[in-house]
């Protein structure tokens, strides 16, 4: 036989071959399902039952199935060499991209003995229906069951639990949407164990279940009802008898998985259920996060202000990777902590010596690692200052003597440089008295109307501009104090220590806020005022003061602005604008009736009684004013304060 027309002969014999194949599988139908005695799902490989029907049509995945193979068979182009020699023939396969665009051509060289297509080839694809899914962040998958919406939750589940058996999941947040069921799941090995099930169990109806997956992860909106279920949970798996709470593999938590996606390795989610623990938990001493998929523990730094007894940790079989992310929790004074599970421990598998050691830099009282217990270390005795330190008091005297004169002699003080005139404070200072002046170099823009009379010594070097900015003299003093912007001194806010007393002398210091009025700006400061006080005449008056001024931080000033607000919004009383003048303050015997009725006055302004009733305070707590407010709060607090005081 020639050349030519063996090649004729070859190339009639391949159309004659797939054309055969085409009209065999066009006409012979084939159907998956099986009969069964409806007993329960068949579970395991399936023989296929042909059978040949006169009207029997092929169903909707065997026409896809004929379609992908005949566009396949129809598109390949084989040129034929003029050689005879076969074996170095190129057959060159042109497929369409049937999925998309007809208009994807691509080229797949073989040889003449290379094997055709497979036959589950899908739109120009090879190989089986399993492909291997990427490794999501976290590891979370979204099951797509199609035509889920035919069977109940419990049906598929242990259908697909019975299969896969031993291996188990717990799916999470399993809806049904549209004509698909779809769950979660948080482990890739629990992925490829369900995709292993595709097409593989008949259900009660005779179809194969299908299973997909993605990687991904649903979106969880935090409301109040969450957060009454987060209570529910948290309470079953808190130990009252060693005050510790496990939060382990949270997002698994039975009371919660079917509703809502409580991973905590969202920060929001964290935040929120350490928030409800520190609001009814806050002395918790052990806390078990393990198995939660943390990964950046930046937001655990939360635990050293919320949970100042917190000594026991568990954060192992986690996402962490580098050993300086426990810098975030390096302040909890941990005596047990578990790592074990994460990326990190494996950079230690050879060197545990390094791995402990590096972990007690950041712990330095750890006792337990991973459950072993370590040596006992070798640290100084440092005293926790935190622990030791005694609760801020208002007030340090060590004379009561000393008290009585100091609170009347800043009461008085303080009423008239508050008041529209501050002349009469020319009694209360030295011939010789001396005054200066500071304020916070770093806050200068905030500070600009004290800044040319600050006498600040580091910055100020020329001797003859330092003298000139210390006052000298009463006269000077008092034309310097009554130059600056008026004032209300918020008393509530006043501390007062006297560090020492001599029959010469008191040296009395001051700290508190005050509030200014210039213009339309009333801003609030923070002052520090050093007096020194001499016996003179009957009184005492002032020799020496220092002066400081800064700026408060703005955490505070939303606090004293609320405290502002309420002076505010009580009536005010008319305010004498001078007190009695004398040759100096007077000793506490017994204030004159001036300086009673601006006590009786002020008074009346911070506590909102009526004038009555405030004299009537003073009166019984000897005109002392300090005791005279905190009698007042205490019994304001006991609702013990008749109405009446406060009518006007």
């Amino acid at each position: 036989m020639s050349c030519a027309k063996q090649l004729f002969c070859d190339r009639n014999s391949h159309y004659f071959i797939k054309f055969y194949c085409f009209i065999a599988i066009l006409f012979l139908g084939h159907d998956d399902r099986v009969g069964r005695d409806n007993t329960g799902p068949h579970i395991g490989p399936t023989k296929h039952r042909v059978s040949f029907k006169a009207l029997n049509r092929p169903n909707h995945r065997d026409m896809s199935y004929i379609r992908q193979f005949a566009l396949a068979s129809m598109d390949e182009d084989i040129p034929m060499a003029g050689s005879s020699n076969n074996n170095s023939r190129q057959v060159i396969i042109n497929q369409r991209d049937r999925g998309g665009d007809d208009r994807n051509w691509r080229t797949v060289s073989r040889g003449r003995n290379s094997p055709m297509p497979n036959r589950h080839f899908k739109g120009g694809q090879f190989g089986s229906r399993m492909r291997s899914l990427p490794v999501a962040e976290a590891s979370w998958y979204r099951i797509v069951i199609p035509y889920g919406q035919k069977y109940n939750k419990d049906y598929v589940i242990n259908t697909l639990l019975n299969y896969m058996a031993p291996e188990e999941f717990t799916p999470i947040m399993y809806k049904v949407i549209g004509n698909e069921a779809i769950f979660y799941v948080d482990e890739f090995k629990t992925v490829e164990a369900l995709l292993n099930c595709d097409r593989k169990i008949t259900m009660c109806d005779g179809w194969k279940l299908q299973v997909k997956a993605k990687p991904g992860y649903p979106v969880c909106e935090i409301d109040n009802k969450l957060k009454e279920r987060l209570k529910q949970a948290m309470v079953k798996r808190y130990l009252q008898e060693k005050n510790a709470l496990d939060l382990s593999k949270f997002h698994l938590d039975p009371d919660l998985c079917s509703d809502y996606f409580c991973a905590l390795f969202l920060p929001n989610t964290l935040l929120t259920v350490l928030n409800i623990v520190a609001e009814h938990i806050p002395n918790l001493e052990a806390l078990n996060l393990e198995g939660n998929k943390l990964q950046n523990i930046e937001k655990l730094h939360v635990l050293s202000t919320k949970f100042s007894k917190l000594n026991i940790l568990y954060i192992g079989n986690n996402k962490i990777r580098d050993m300086y992310h426990l810098d975030a929790i390096k302040d909890l004074k941990l005596i047990e902590l578990k790592l074990a599970g994460n990326p990190v421990c494996n950079r230690y598998k050879s060197r545990q010596n390094d791995y402990i050691s590096d972990v007690r830099k950041r712990f330095p009282k750890l006792l337990k690692l991973d459950g072993i217990e370590l040596p006992r270390p070798i640290v100084f005795d440092v005293i926790d200052d935190t622990a030791k330190i005694l609760p801020s008091q208002r007030m340090f005297v060590a004379d009561a003597k000393a008290q009585e004169i100091a609170s009347q002699f800043l009461q008085q003080y303080f009423m008239i440089y508050d008041s529209e005139n501050r002349q009469p404070l020319l009694d209360a200072y030295d011939k010789h008295a001396c005054f200066s002046m500071t304020i916070t170099s770093f806050q200068n823009h905030k500070l600009n109307g004290y800044l040319m009379e600050s006498r600040d010594l580091t910055k100020i070097k020329d001797t003859h501009k330092r003298q000139k900015l210390l006052k000298h003299g009463r006269l000077p003093v008092v034309s310097f104090i009554t130059e600056m912007p008026r004032t209300r001194h918020l008393l509530n806010t006043f501390t007062m220590d006297i560090s020492l007393v001599t029959q010469a002398m008191m040296f009395i210091t001051i700290t508190g806020f005050f509030q200014e009025f210039v213009g339309k700006d009333e801003p609030i400061r923070y002052f520090n005022r050093t007096f020194i006080i001499v016996p003179e005449g009957e009184g005492y008056c002032i020799r020496n003061e220092q002066l400081h001024i800064s700026q408060p931080p703005e955490s505070t000033l939303k606090q004293l602005q609320q405290y502002v607000n309420q002076l505010n919004n009580q009536p005010t009383q008319p305010q004498t604008s001078s007190l009695a003048a004398t040759p100096a303050v007077p000793k506490p015997t017994e204030p004159t009736n001036d300086i009673k009725q601006q006590m009786t006055m002020t008074l009346s302004q911070q506590t909102n009684m009526n004038l009555e009733w405030s004299l009537k305070c003073l009166q019984e707590t000897q005109w002392n004013y300090d005791n005279a407010l905190s009698a007042f709060q205490e019994f304001f607090k006991r609702g013990q304060v008749p109405s009446e005081a406060f009518t006007k």
